[in-house]
């Protein structure tokens, strides 16, 4: 199978006509945690390593895929068209739960804490929540203060894990209540939407996520709140 890759890397280098000669192409697959490849150019050897969940691809999308790793390298433009059949196939039912289940055994886990912070307890925060904007139906996931107070990555949802994670810099008296409610909130609504696709790309938050969002009774204050940090 690398045989018949190489040759098609072979066909994208020539199609895209680099100044430098066709290399030996050196095709790998490796266990990464996500779909993520890499390109290395040196010696005249060209190292390919790809992530094998797109094992089995169809020939088309791995010239598509080898046209968007050597574009990058010898800085060429290519037709869009092969992004977007390269994010239609990873998009797909079958490559995206073969990502999930990558991520889920060799994807690097953030350690889930304690939901109770000084201040803050995480587990009364979304009962509180679940019951006044979810009629009590969502079912509750791990809640964990981050270890870092991280004013970058304010909340995440491990949907792999099932573990709310909110940064640990909303655990404190000085920050209003409500502004920690929207951020836990805003990751509640990712239990309740899920992604789509649309477009050849992964949706996050969708129409129905940004309207229901809106809904939180302190919307305007939080987000007014959050743009001084």
């Amino acid at each position: 199978m690398t045989a018949d890759i190489q040759l098609i890397f072979a066909s994208a280098h020539k199609e895209l006509h680099p100044r430098t000669p066709l290399p030996n192409i050196e095709i790998e697959f490796c266990p990464f945690a996500g779909i993520n490849h890499t390109v290395r150019l040196h010696d005249n050897r060209l190292t390919v390593r790809l992530s094998d969940i797109v094992t089995g691809a169809p020939p088309d999308i791995y010239l598509s895929l080898a046209l968007i790793l050597l574009a990058k390298l010898y800085r060429k433009p290519i037709d869009h068209s092969h992004h977007r059949a390269y994010r239609t196939f990873i998009l797909t039912a079958e490559i995206q739960e073969r990502a999930r289940l990558a991520r889920r055994k060799r994807g690097r886990r953030m350690r889930a804490g304690k939901a109770r912070g000084r201040h803050v307890d995480l587990e009364s925060l979304f009962d509180r929540l679940n019951q006044e904007y979810f009629d009590a139906l969502l079912i509750k996931p791990g809640l964990s203060w981050s270890p870092k107070k991280s004013r970058h990555v304010l909340g995440r949802y491990d949907a792999t894990h099932n573990v709310i994670f909110i940064s640990s810099f909303f655990d404190v008296p000085a920050i209003p209540w409500y502004v920690t409610a929207y951020v836990l909130f805003h990751e509640m609504l990712h239990l309740k939407h899920h992604s789509c696709v649309r477009d050849s790309r992964m949706i996050v938050h969708t129409r129905e996520f940004k309207a229901e969002e809106k809904g939180f009774r302190q919307y305007e204050e939080a987000k007014r709140w959050l743009k001084t940090i």
